[in-house]
């Protein structure tokens, strides 16, 4: 292992630790993911909609926003304002009030969704909570002025939340191209949802800390999955993450990773997978949370920082 590389960092996960959370579901995207119960864990559940409908089957707190107001909201903020800017704004601190991690979730490119997401992180920053979004980007088939609006949001983003988590929706239509649009739309929100319970069920308030103080260096996150039941499992794994479309290890060099581990590993083992995605990847940083046990096969879910 080159000797720039740290030793990989084993993760806690303390009950006295024990953080306490709110997850905000913004627009279609995120208040769908409320509605359906994708995440389970967290302490409050904030809706930001504009429309009354999706409103309804929503039993958490409930901001209705304008969907044209939201906009000039988020985009009119100053860069580094510690103070709510607008109404939605402060009452979203408010309800922020003694929470130790903000988990975002939504789908950038819409209106309600993306700037709804800026403006969610703003009043995680204004509170100073650790904030955690997790965003879809929009199907290259929804056309061009979404995916504008897309960067836009994304550029706003970027300056204000601690762990920015983009999942590409294209991804989902690349591996099953004949799953119909609306399929998809449901297999995104459950793929968008699971670095929340990963996060939620086995990380504690000194891990979330320190992977704020460590990841700070990290712009933007990807995310995949690697399995494998025979032998070599830790390096049979770490060869299907480097090869992974989603994350495109083979064309840039990741700055930091967490890797949640579900296996018959013991600590050593663990040392060993993060020491041997650092050798093969080139990772300065890797974090390992042990988050269950299988007798024969390793899965390994890798958010990895650039």
């Amino acid at each position: 292992m080159p000797p720039d590389i740290a030793e990989p960092v084993i993760l806690q996960g303390s009950e006295d630790s024990k953080p306490r959370t709110a997850l905000i579901g913004c627009g279609g995207t995120g208040c769908n993911i409320l509605v359906e119960g994708e995440v389970n864990g967290h302490d409050t559940g904030i809706a930001i909609s504009s429309e009354p409908e999706i409103m309804k089957a929503l039993q958490t707190d409930k901001i209705l926003v304008d969907v044209r107001g939201i906009e000039k909201d988020a985009t009119s903020v100053k860069r580094g304002a510690r103070v709510a800017s607008n109404e939605t704004e402060a009452e979203l601190a408010k309800k922020l009030d003694n929470i130790d991690v903000t988990f975002i979730l939504g789908g950038l490119g819409g209106y309600t969704g993306g700037w709804g997401a800026v403006l969610a992180a703003r009043a995680a920053s204004i509170e100073k909570c650790i904030s955690i979004c997790i965003v879809s980007e929009p199907f290259s088939v929804e056309g061009g002025s979404r995916k504008d609006r897309a960067k836009a949001q994304f550029k706003r983003l970027m300056d204000t939340v601690d762990i920015l988590l983009v999942i590409p929706n294209d991804m989902i239509l690349a591996e099953a191209p004949n799953i119909p649009i609306n399929q998809a739309f449901r297999v995104m929100n459950s793929v968008l949802a699971l670095p929340a319970n990963l996060i939620l069920q086995n990380l504690g308030k000194d891990d979330l800390r320190l992977l704020k103080k460590e990841l700070a260096n990290s712009s933007v996150f990807a995310m995949d999955i690697a399995e494998w039941d025979k032998d070599n499992a830790v390096f049979a794994v770490v060869e299907k993450l480097k090869k992974s479309d989603w994350l495109m290890l083979e064309d840039r060099e990741p700055a930091s990773a967490i890797l949640f581990v579900e296996g018959h590993l013991l600590y050593d083992d663990l040392i060993d997978l993060g020491k041997t995605f650092s050798r093969e990847t080139g990772c300065q940083k890797v974090f390992i949370a042990k988050v269950g046990e299988r007798k024969y096969e390793l899965k390994v879910t890798a958010v990895i920082g650039f």
